[in-house]
């Protein structure tokens, strides 16, 4: 271990210690879990201003005591994307990788053992962590209660209070070398020179001033270095663009307004916040990236769409909320909450969590008023790490955390959480900052939830084992995978006969975004980095795909509707490409595939979370970050969708048939419309998985209608189509002038239908 100035340790074995008052923190939320220092499972202590402790919760042992402070870089922290929190300033004590945390000795034996974190309470801003050691078959309980105080005005005490209970009879056991009192009170005191507080450092998250601004401005989150990911990659950009005065001008100009058309359908975000200066200073950088003989590149063009955008709905995403619903705000102004879950608690509070710097867990009362004025909030959780994932079982609380499923229990019912209980800690984790945990599904007594691929893995690493999988959680912390291949499923739900489904997003192995029926022990199609673990295995097709940039690009959490004229099927929302999704399913030979239709915009952010309420309204949380993950630069939002019962227009449905479709309406078609082939356009594609990011539409064609028939309630629309193939994505485009027998227009009129298999 490294030491600062160590003026005395004591160790006292019984219950003599300082007369115990509830101490002041620097900070409201001065306990927080994330990764630091690349530890994956860390715990970071605030105790004193500028004096720290963090624990690695994995080895369930003290890790560094410092003065200074900590750089809170991340995405979740401050929208640099491929970084994590980091310490700064002196140390007063550090423990090394390799040393031994937990140690006993028996009579005839002696070994390390494997301690498991469960979790800690926090009362009386004093915390209280607990293990557990397995020996002798039995369970060794263990508490430990650390904190800094002063002595005298140059020095200061570590004081840690280890209670243990089980230790076997003749056993001794001891924690990073000091011995413990078996089944009592033990407390460690470290006594130091005080250090006073160094200067914090350049906060940089690379060598180079320019690769940092890259990092902080967002432009890492869709472009590497080699690989072309959502942008081209800085070596394809420098390859592409001269030292030319006029085009170096015109590419500043980009960078701060945003911009398409160039590399393909996804525009650049605007960055109006980043200095002309520093734009300037990255994209010297990038362009110094040219090989000495460079000649301009060539780009080879990607397939555009056959359809040209006509209007919101025709070709173009909406513009507005869906009519059927009434849009009402639940937010004061100063709540600005990026959402990462949500769920409803039995007494009526909407519950939340938020993906930024605090982890908070939220508790909203009155929501069901509708009136901001009527609604309070209340922080009563902080510190949880990046928590995309809720879940209210009964009355108890469960929250997935980045490194763990947790159950949060408010033990003296003040309204406030107490314990942060650890129920599943076990499966593999890195410090890769995109090793999301997504979810969270509940059914039958067991959790779901997805885990992401690391995305800044070198050449001769691979996956974990457990990332890029579902998994099954157990009230018990038992887990096992469910399905492998995938890649970052943000959203998990329950679909028609409460089986799971999830939303794949695009990227290396997938070609689009797309809906997936969750199915055990299936493979889904994602090997990216993860060597020869997934060969020989066949790729099971996605239910629903949903062509990038058309209808997808980051999809979110899935809800089922549960009753009226959309009963049945599924709504997701979109971080991108904002708004919410509309998703059919039907039964095809046992495996479910279907169709995606848009559904509603007129949002303030792009949606991550739905949930319904009581009060059977929808009510949609928003999140984004600088950078292409974000609808419209927004970055916060939470609304509610009130149904008014007033259903438009539109494709309640579409069927795959032996010959072709059919397409159903909510309304009855009007007297001689829809039985004109001009009256719809129909064009199929499919897509190959490749190591790349993305992928084109293959083997694009349009398709004729040979025959069509309306039936004689003319909700109906059956499509003879030759030609349709299985495995290949059906688009159906309305003629725009189509109305309803009540002469409603069209809300919208497209369809993207999967068909894997035709009856």
């Amino acid at each position: 271990m490294r030491i600062g100035v160590l003026l005395f340790t004591i160790l006292v074995l019984g219950s003599c210690r300082p007369e115990e008052h509830d101490p002041q923190r620097p900070y409201a939320h001065w306990a927080r879990r994330s990764v630091l220092d690349q530890r994956p499972r860390m715990l970071t202590l605030a105790l004193a201003p500028n004096r720290y402790a963090a624990y690695d919760v994995e080895k369930c042992g003290l890790y560094k005591l410092w003065q200074g402070g900590v750089f809170w870089d991340g995405a979740a922290f401050n929208d640099i994307k491929t970084v994590q929190p980091t310490t700064w300033g002196t140390p007063y004590w550090e423990q090394m990788p390799e040393e031994k945390t937990w140690h006993i000795q028996g009579d005839n034996n002696e070994a390390t053992l494997q301690p498991q974190f469960k979790g800690y309470q926090i009362q009386n801003n004093r915390i209280r962590l607990q293990y557990t050691l397995a020996w002798a078959e039995q369970d060794i309980l263990i508490s430990e209660e650390p904190d800094w105080r002063a002595q005298g005005e140059d020095s200061l005490v570590f004081q840690r209070i280890i209670r243990v209970q089980g230790i076997p009879k003749g056993a001794k056991l001891s924690y990073q070398g000091f011995p413990l009192k078996a089944d009592g009170e033990t407390v460690i005191e470290q006594g130091f020179s005080t250090i006073p507080t160094p200067k914090s450092p350049p906060r940089q998250a690379s060598g180079n001033n320019s690769q940092y601004w890259l990092d902080r401005s967002g432009c890492n989150t869709c472009h590497r270095m080699e690989e072309q990911t959502i942008g081209p990659s800085y070596q394809a950009i420098a390859n592409r663009y001269g030292s030319d005065t006029e085009e170096f001008v015109q590419l500043v100009k980009k960078v701060r307004e945003g911009g398409g058309g160039v590399w393909g359908e996804v525009p650049m975000s605007p960055h109006p916040q980043l200095a002309e200066k520093d734009i300037r200073n990255m994209l010297k950088y990038i362009l110094s990236l040219q090989p000495k003989d460079n000649a301009k590149a060539k780009r080879s063009p990607r397939p555009q769409r056959t359809v040209e955008p006509k209007k919101p709905g025709f070709g173009a995403s909406l513009e507005a909320v869906h009519p059927s619903f009434n849009l009402q705000a639940i937010r004061p102004a100063w709540f600005q909450p990026r959402v990462g879950a949500m769920d409803f608690h039995p007494d009526g509070r909407l519950l939340l969590t938020t993906w930024d710097s605090i982890g908070a867990l939220y508790a909203l009362k009155g929501v069901e008023s509708g009136d901001t004025n009527q609604i309070t909030i209340e922080r009563i959780a902080s510190g949880l790490s990046e928590p995309l994932g809720l879940k209210v079982v009964d009355e108890d609380i469960f929250v997935l955390q980045k490194q763990e499923l947790s159950q949060l229990i408010d033990e003296d019912q003040d309204g406030i959480i107490d314990e942060y209980r650890t129920i599943c800690d076990a499966f593999g984790v890195r410090p890769d900052f995109h090793e999301y945990s997504y979810g969270l599904a509940y059914r039958d007594g067991f959790f779901y939830a997805n885990l992401g691929l690391a995305m800044r893995l070198m050449s001769h690493e691979v996956q974990l084992e457990d990332r890029g999988t579902a998994i099954k959680i157990g009230m018990d912390g038992q887990y096992e995978r469910i399905a492998t291949g995938l890649r970052q499923t943000n959203g998990i739900g329950l679909g028609p006969e409460d089986e799971i489904f999830v939303a794949e997003n695009q990227g290396q192995w997938v070609p689009a975004c797309k809906i997936i029926h969750l199915q055990k022990d299936r493979f889904y199609g994602c090997q990216y980095q993860t060597g020869d673990r997934y060969e020989g295995e066949v790729e099971t097709p996605p239910a629903v795909w949903l062509p990038h940039n058309e209808i997808g690009n980051s999809p979110g959490q899935l809800i089922r509707v549960e009753e009226g004229t959309y009963a049945g099927q599924l709504l997701h929302g979109e971080v991108t490409h904002g708004g919410i999704k509309r998703v059919y399913l039907e039964k095809i030979k046992g495996e479910y595939q279907g169709v995606v239709f848009r559904f509603s915009q007129g949002l303030e952010a792009g949606i991550n979370r739905l949930v319904w309420g009581p009060d059977g309204a929808l009510y949609v949380g928003g999140i984004g970050m600088n950078g292409n993950w974000g609808w419209k630069g927004k970055q916060f939002g939470l609304q509610k969708l009130v149904p008014n019962g007033d259903i438009p227009f539109e494709m309640l449905a579409v069927r795959a048939q032996s010959e072709g479709i059919e397409v159903e309406f909510t309304a009855p078609l009007a007297e001689g419309q829809g039985e004109k082939a001009s009256d719809y356009f129909i064009e199929q594609w499919r897509y190959e998985a490749t190591p790349r990011y993305g992928g084109p539409k293959l083997d694009q064609q349009e398709l004729q209608i040979e025959t069509i028939t309306v039936s004689p309630d003319r909700r109906r629309v059956q499509l003879k189509v030759p030609g349709m193939k299985e495995g290949f994505v059906i688009y159906l485009l309305l003629n725009e002038e189509l109305q309803s027998d009540k002469g409603a227009p069209l809300w919208a009129g497209e369809a993207w239908y999967t068909l894997n298999q035709k009856p």
